[in-house]
């Protein structure tokens, strides 16, 4: 029998649809890129904290329409239905399945707007170890080396999705960062 969305789904997606927040759990090439990359930040003086690499199919499904239900973007009877994932998304009542799907992006953690205007994807870079979310921080303006060991002056931008500057050196590594996401770097910025 289903059980409605709320935050036991969170508890359930720990145990039995877990994310891996280790570098080591990505495939190469972007392994090795992302690795290079985070270590270059920490070089240069930034606090780097990993939050998600490889994701479960199953904890990718919870995210993406418990963030679309709650955020009101489409209608709880919309959602598709998982084999593996014996969710009930439609509480019978719009109001209490908002409810619920809110409790599941709170208790995840998710990015809503401002910071990401995107629902999680079902079919997303994470998924294939080919993405990273992560935050990054320092304070002033750190001289951070590229790939080819060019030194870059960049400034703190508390906005990551607008600091170019940033973006161009993580490019330079092969990883590319989604500006709409303000945690997630990929090897093709999606």
């Amino acid at each position: 029998m289903a059980t409605k969305s709320g935050l036991s789904w969170v508890t359930w997606a720990d145990a039995h649809a877990r994310n891996s927040s280790s570098i080591d759990d990505l495939v190469e090439p972007f392994r090795s890129n992302a690795t290079k990359f985070v270590a270059a930040l920490m070089r240069a003086g930034a606090t780097v904290s990993v939050t998600t690499t490889k994701r479960s199919a199953r904890r990718a499904y919870l995210f993406h329409w418990s963030w679309k239900i709650a955020l009101g973007k489409c209608q709880p009877s919309e959602a598709i239905v998982a084999a593996d994932v014996d969710i009930q998304w439609d509480h019978g009542d719009a109001a209490a399945s908002r409810r619920g799907a809110q409790e599941m992006v709170t208790g995840f953690g998710l990015a809503v707007p401002p910071r990401s205007v995107n629902a999680p994807a079902l079919t997303s870079n994470h998924i294939a170890g080919a993405a990273i979310d992560m935050d990054i921080f320092w304070t002033g303006t750190i001289k951070l080396k590229d790939e080819r060991g060019v030194e870059v002056s960049i400034p703190f931008i508390s906005d990551v999705n607008a600091n170019t500057a940033l973006h161009a050196v993580g490019a330079s590594y092969g990883v590319r960062k989604l500006v709409t996401d303000a945690p997630h770097w990929s090897f093709d910025g999606r």
